[in-house]
Parts: C-alpha cells; structure tokens; sequence
C-alpha cells in the first residue's frame, strides 16, 4: 500500500491517481469519501514545460496518506485561492529557534538586513530574467555567497545601485519553488517585481532592514498582494485576513498583542512554510548551490516640479505648483 500511495504522490493528475489507488473514475481522492468529477490536471511531469495559464489552479493537490505521518512531518494541503484555508505543514515558531543562534546561517541576515523570496514554479533563471538580473555565476553555500556579497560591495566607494541575490530550487507544495535570498536587498519587497514574479503563482516573502525594527511579510497570489504586515495586528493587502487562521496556529495574534514568548520572527518563517511547504533549515541555506544574479535598483521616476503649500494672512491654505526650470 505504501508503494501505492508513493506513486499516487507523483502524479497530480486526479483521474490517474485514483486509477493508481483502485478507485472509480468519478472518485476525488483527496475527498474523502466524495464522488464528484475530479478536475482535469495537466501531469506533474508536464507542468514545469506549460505556459502559465494552463498550470494547476490553486487548490489541486495530492492526496494526503491514509497512513499518517508522524511529528513534523505530517502535512496536509492548505488551499488559499479555494477559499478555504487548510494546513499544509504544521510548523511553528518553534521549528525556526535556529534562526537566533550566533552560528546560524541566518543570524548574518538579521544583523546586516535580508530579503527571503520564495516563488512557485519559476526556475532561478526565470526569476532572474523578470526582475531583470544579470547572472553572475554560482556560489557553493551561503558563505560563498556571503563572501560574493561582500566582495561586490567593495568594488565601490558609494552604496551601488544593485545588490548581488543568490537563488536555488526548493521541494515545496505543487512542485518546485525558487529560493531567492539577499543582504541588504530590497527583491522581495518591491511591489512591481512580486506582481510579475507571481503572476499565474504564487509568491511570499519576508525581510527585515537589519538591526532596525522594520520587519514585514508579503504574500502575492495571481499578481495580486493578497496580505501583507510589519505587525501581525496591522494587516493590509486585498485579503487581509485571510491568513488569520494561520496565523494564530504558528504563534501570531492578528488582533492584539503579541506573545512574549513567541519569537515573531521565527513564526512569520513558519508562515511561509504553511504557504509554500518549503522547509527552511540551516543545512538547507548553508549548502545550497547558489545561482547568483546582479539585480538592479528600482528606477527613480525623475521629477517635473513641486508642491508648496501656502496659508494666507486670513488662514486660508492654497498652494503653488513650481516646474522645475522655475526653480
């Protein structure tokens, strides 16, 4: 039976896997005990090769095992673009306490400032290629490309106007997802770059500015930012409640204060994970073959004129629009 299921797990498609497992056609394996018509799917093996727009929808899943998994291993499929919100992982803030020791691959991250990206179905080099990167070769572990950081930095005299960002494929929900990670970076916040990267996908990110309290979290579905927080309580975006139920269950209040026991950042990691299945480990950063790309800063729209405003002998504002060869 476990060989069964085994092969189940590597085909997405719901009329082949309950062929696998004996079932009826009209079956939905992933319902339990249902019988309405499965939903076409393209073959896992496919997937990576079709356009976009005829990938998996969100909420297509493989079966969960009959046989349990046991601790943190159990997973079961959460499905956000379905509406309804089902765990995919059982992380906890727990599970990412190695973030705060000093000989953890990310302490140099929390220090210095990071950006963590992780996005669905899109390889490195694609991910490159829509934030318009230039390649860079290709590290051997978090402290090459820690090095590679450092090294670009002291070619210049001033802060350069691009940042070095290293990317590798992860195992996560649906298939493969692209690990993108830089130091003082800003990829996984701006808001042009996360549409693009998660049009037809999914994508989620965290960061944090480095020593400062600036913290923030962003989940992008179909090109659209769907949550997003500095504070758990503070929450904006299309559905921003959307992930409350989540939220509680890795440590997060979504409506007060927060607890003094749960690292809150540890708990946004384990966020992440119950959206994307990716398990983040410090063997995981720090072995990593990196594919590194040179991304460069957001253009700044250049300005036409200013705004002064103005308040009268009467108290009366108005205001006085100056073009620039006025000034």
């Amino acid at each position: 039976m476990e060989e069964l299921f085994k092969a189940a797990e590597q085909e997405t498609r719901p009329d082949v896997r309950a062929s696998v497992l004996g079932l009826p056609e009209n079956v939905d394996p992933e319902n339990e005990g249902g019988s309405r018509p499965a939903p076409e799917c393209p073959s896992r093996a496919g997937y990576e090769g079709q356009p976009r727009s005829t990938r998996c929808p969100v909420g297509v899943f493989v079966p969960v095992r009959s046989t349990p998994r046991s601790g943190s291993e159990q997973r079961t499929p959460v499905s956000v673009g379905a509406g309804r919100m089902r765990r995919m992982t059982s992380a906890t803030a727990a599970d990412y306490g190695w973030i705060r020791s000093s000989s953890s691959p990310f302490a140099h991250g929390l220090e210095v400032g990071y950006s963590l990206t992780l996005v669905r179905g899109v390889s490195p080099s694609e991910l490159f290629r829509i934030v318009g990167a230039e390649p860079r070769g290709a590290c051997q572990g978090l402290n090459e490309l820690i090095e590679a950081q450092q090294e670009f930095l002291d070619g210049y005299e001033e802060w350069p106007e691009a940042f070095l960002a290293g990317a590798f494929t992860a195992q996560g929900e649906g298939g493969n997802w692209t690990l993108a990670l830089e130091f003082g970076g800003d990829l996984g916040t701006r808001p042009r770059l996360m549409e693009a990267l998660s049009a037809g996908t999914r994508a989620v990110s965290h960061s944090s500015n480095g020593g400062k309290p600036m913290h923030f979290f962003h989940w992008y579905e179909e090109g659209e930012l769907r949550t997003t927080f500095e504070w758990p309580a503070d929450r904006t975006g299309s559905t921003p409640d959307a992930l409350n139920p989540l939220m509680l269950e890795v440590g997060l209040n979504p409506s007060g204060d927060e607890d003094p026991d749960v690292d809150r950042k540890a708990a946004v990691l384990a966020l992440t994970e119950r959206l994307t299945g990716v398990r983040v480990t410090e063997e995981l950063l720090a072995e990593a073959e990196y594919q590194v790309g040179e991304v460069p800063e957001e253009p700044v729209e250049e300005w036409q004129g200013i705004t002064i405003d103005v308040t009268d002998a009467h108290g009366e504002g108005t205001h006085v629009r100056l073009r620039r060869d006025q000034l």
